[in-house]
This record gives C-alpha cells, structure tokens and sequence, in this order.
C-alpha cells in the first residue's frame, strides 16, 4: 500500500519531529525514512507479471521500498511510463486496446531484499497487438541505452533473460464502435521484462543528467528498436532515488549485498590477527571480531537426490559478521522440481533452528522446470560467519516427489 503525507505545513512539521523520534528509536537514518512514500516489497514481486500500465504505480515521485513484514527500508526507485499512441480523448494508459503499447520503467538501487543488490533499471513492455499474435521472447527487452546529454550509457541485461519466464500473456475485453453499433470483443495483450545492471560510473552520469526529458532505447533479439522517453519529472528524481547508494554497493565488491541499512558502505576487512599457538581442542579457537573475514568467502557445499542438486556456491560476509551463500538447484531430471522457499529451514547439529531465509532471485521461481537451474540466496539471519569455514549448519528443503534436502555446510 503506497502512503501519502498531505498535511497542512504546520502538521507536516510535527509530524516530521514525531517521525525523527520514531526512527530513531527504531534505528532507521531519518535521511532514508524522510517523506518519501513507500512501497512494500511484495508489491514489486512481478514474476507473475503486473496489471495494464501499471496504475498502482506512484509515477515521478521517489519511492522508498520496504519490507512487507518488519518496515525496514530495502531499497528505493521512481517509476516512469509511457503510452502510445498518445491519446487526446482516451489515455493509453486506461485499459489495453489493439495497437496500444506501454512501457514502465523504474530507477532505482536495492539495498538488500528479494531483488538483486545494487543500482538497476527495470523494463516493462506491454504491448496489446491488432490481431491478438506476438512473439514473446521477441518482447524481451535485451539492451538499453540512455542519452544523458553527449554522453551514451549502454547496458546488457543482468542476466541471461532466454533461461527464465521474463514474458507473460493475458486476455482482455474491449468495446469497439462500428457504424455507431457497439460492439465487445475479446482479445490478447502480451508483457515482457528485463533487469539492467548499472554501476556507479554510469550512476553518476545519471544523477549529474540536464533538466528535461532523456531518451533511451530499447533492442529485442529481432535486431528491431525502439525510442522511449523519460519524462523530466523522473529525470529530476534520479538524484533522490540513487543517493540511497550511489556506490551501488561497489565499495564491498561487484554486485555484493549489503544488509546493513544504516551503513550501506561496507569497509575493506581488518588485519588478521598474528597466528596463535597449536591446541589439542578439535573446537574452532574462538576469533576476536577483527579475525572474521568481510566480503566473498569460499563456502561450498553440494548434495544430490534422484537427478535434483542443490549447492551452495560461496558466501558473503557482511561488516556485522551476518553473512548469505549463493544457492542453485539444478533440475537433470525430466520432471519439475517444486518448493515453497518460506517452508525452506536451517538448523544446527543438534536439530534447533537457525533464523535464515531463502530467497529466490526475481528472474527465478521456486519450481525449477527439467534441465532449469533455479537461483537464489540463502540468508543467515541467527549466527554470525565461523572464520573456520565450516558453519556446522544443515539446509532443509522439502521438495515435492518425496526429494527432500538436507544439505550441510
């Protein structure tokens, strides 16, 4: 649900000072938490799609996102759009209707979430055809460029969108009117995405960008292009929406989550400590905090159950100590793959649960279809990294068919 202040200037200022307060107490910077409008991250989840020009979309303002369950501020975009043909008595925008094409886009930068860390720009193509028939992987949006003054930024979609559903289709009614008879017809209209990976080089190109429209252009696999506009409004909020992090979370390393909100900068890790004498204790020596490594750390694990593997394929480690892995299930089988990634635990050796999470990337699902991989991360939320490497953890993931996992790590 998407909120709006509309208070006169003078509740507007106490409610400003309530708001400092309050976010302090909850250990939110009031530079994240201030007046923007939020989003819950559930209402960006569009594997499933979204409606016709996207109306519950607040359009050329900045946009905080936050976690559906605990408030806490994932990330922030602004949403732009734009409608052909243009309309003068019917907005294209109302509803789909042969020959009417939509495009939204949204700006923005994620802190940590469901939707892979970093700055980005997503692309949506709605296109309802004359006769009904299209070409969906043909709508796959697969490189942008955007015209910033002189200067061209050109990006490539992050990642491989042929290897996951990025397209969709629905049915739609429409009245039409033929020598004043009305007539209701059914037809089909079609939508396609695409994320695109921007670093911070190409982020500051962005937030230094004159006042004024910006073009960008869209490219499909059939060679065939497209000129979108961005309206100025948008154009003007880049700053906003890419203050947040305008590293793009480089600083701890290309394309690296951090979940620290309030320090989305993450420092370079600390000196080892000097090597300590040989025990007899089989136990890990216990590590002071500047012994824990920050960053990309080895971590792998892998089991396998009639043709389904799921593995974990290295690891992040957070400023705090808290850390995620990168998780694959690779489907050899000829039958789809199938688990609800809420019911996905850890747990320690001696059976208690670990708070963590699983969290299937947006390109992704938790059906993994024969000869499909499905990506995601595994989030340790209740204990910090061991520097020993080994965790002494066990994943579980039930699946259906009776393949179950219990994969250590």
């Amino acid at each position: 649900m998407i909120l709006f202040n509309k208070q006169s200037k003078l509740r507007g200022i106490l409610l400003l000072s309530c708001m400092t307060v309050i976010t302090s107490v909850l250990g939110v910077q009031t530079s994240q938490a201030q007046n923007y409008p939020t989003m819950n991250d559930d209402d960006l989840d569009l594997r499933r799609g979204v409606a016709w020009a996207a109306d519950s979309f607040p359009y050329n303002q900045v946009v905080n996102v936050v976690d559906s369950l605990t408030d806490k501020v994932l990330g922030r975009i602004v949403p732009d759009r734009h409608g052909t043909p243009p309309g003068f008595v019917v907005s294209p925008f109302g509803s789909p209707y042969p020959g009417r094409v939509i495009f939204v886009s949204l700006w923005g930068v994620t802190l940590t979430g469901d939707r892979p860390p970093g700055c980005y720009v997503e692309y949506f193509v709605q296109y309802a055809p004359t006769d009904g028939i299209a070409n969906l992987n043909a709508l796959v949006p697969k490189g942008l460029e955007i015209q910033v003054g002189t200067r061209t930024i050109e990006l490539e979609p992050f990642r491989d969108a042929t290897k996951t559903k990025r397209a969709f289709r629905y049915t739609y009614t429409y009245t039409d009117y033929e020598t004043n008879i009305k007539y209701t017809n059914q037809n089909i209209w079609y939508m396609a995405r695409n994320l695109f990976r921007l670093d911070s080089s190409q982020v500051r190109i962005l937030m230094s960008a004159p006042e004024g429209e910006v073009r960008t252009r869209l490219k499909f696999s059939d060679d065939s292009r497209t000129i979108v506009p961005i309206g100025g409004g948008t154009v003007e909020k880049w700053k906003e929406s890419y203050k947040l992090d305008p590293t793009c979370g480089e600083s701890a390393g290309s394309e690296e989550p951090t979940t620290d909100l309030t320090t989305p900068k993450v420092a370079a890790a600390n000196p080892a400590e000097p090597p300590k004498n040989p025990s007899n204790n089989s136990n890990p020596t216990p590590q002071t905090p500047n012994a824990r490594p920050q960053g990309k750390v080895a971590l792998a694990a892998r089991q396998s159950v009639d043709s389904v593997t799921a593995r974990l394929d290295g690891a992040y480690v957070t400023s705090s100590g808290t850390y995620e892995a990168k998780l694959l299930i690779e489907n050899k089988s000829d039958r789809a793959f199938a688990f609800v990634p809420i019911f996905a635990k850890v747990v320690d050796a001696q059976g208690k649960t670990v708070p963590a999470r699983v969290i299937i990337d947006p390109d992704s699902s938790g059906i993994a279809e024969p000869k499909e991989t499905t990506r995601g991360r595994l989030v340790i939320l209740g204990r910090k990294w061991n520097p020993s490497g080994r965790q002494n953890l066990f994943l579980i993931i039930k699946g259906n068919g009776d393949r179950n996992f219990r994969l250590p790590f």
